[in-house]
């Protein structure tokens, strides 16, 4: 699951608060309240607050590589296209259209101080609608030889902006509470927001290095525990 975090700043009149952000208040019990507030509009507080929501992630992102050695570039080269036709034969075979990957890197180094001196990577970047097919992925490349390089599970635009709606709305009930507590303990009370920036995200992707176990299934396939995506404000 996936979850996004919000920080946002409020300002409310004190009567206020600040998400991060500012709120105006007056004193509790006075008769005209808005009077009062615009008598104290300099009376504000501000509070940081921080809003929460997960969501299973509903993409995945692998890269995996072909990689050669050899005496000289072109004996890599060769090695190299004979490993990524046989990679694309196995996202085939896997029902990974060649829509899904695109070479992400292609590189032959030269390495002077070691044998053989010539290294190649080939790799591709596989984009998935659904994460549990990740281990297909994985799958496809050990099947090879390829190097399995990362692991990402994220979001769709879609439900980003839906837990970026829900982290703002937790981090506002959070803002809100705390310029209450502040404004009574000064024998006030809250009348309304002045101003919310909500400008801060914190957005993670759950995502797997190749040194990152993984679990083979009792058939011998690769199945990855895609965990929680968060986003905070």
């Amino acid at each position: 699951m996936r979850r996004d975090s919000l920080p946002a700043l409020v300002v409310v009149p004190l009567l206020g608060a600040t998400l991060a952000g500012a709120a105006l208040v007056v004193p509790i019990g006075a008769q005209d309240a808005n009077s009062e507030a615009d008598a104290n509009a300099d009376r504000t507080v501000a509070v940081d607050a921080t809003g929460e929501a997960d969501a299973a992630p509903d993409r995945a992102v692998v890269r995996v590589a072909v990689t050669a050695e050899g005496d000289g570039p072109g004996v890599v080269r060769d090695n190299l296209t004979r490993g990524a036709d046989a990679l694309r034969e196995e996202f085939e075979t896997a029902g990974i259209g060649t829509d899904r990957y695109e070479t992400d890197e292609y590189r032959i180094d030269e390495r002077r101080d070691e044998f053989p001196p010539y290294r190649g990577t080939h790799s591709f970047a596989v984009r998935l609608d659904d994460p549990g097919r990740a281990g297909d992925v994985i799958d496809a490349a050990a099947n090879v030889s390829a190097e399995v390089q990362t692991v990402r599970f994220t979001l769709s635009e879609d439900r980003r902006t839906d837990l970026r709606e829900r982290a703002i709305e937790d981090a506002m009930g959070d803002a809100r509470s705390q310029a209450d507590a502040v404004a009574a303990n000064g024998g006030l009370q809250v009348t309304s927001v002045v101003a919310v920036d909500a400008s801060q995200q914190r957005y993670r992707p759950v995502e797997y290095d190749a040194a990152a176990p993984l679990t083979a299934a009792g058939d011998g396939s690769t199945s990855v525990e895609t965990g929680d995506v968060s986003v905070r404000y």
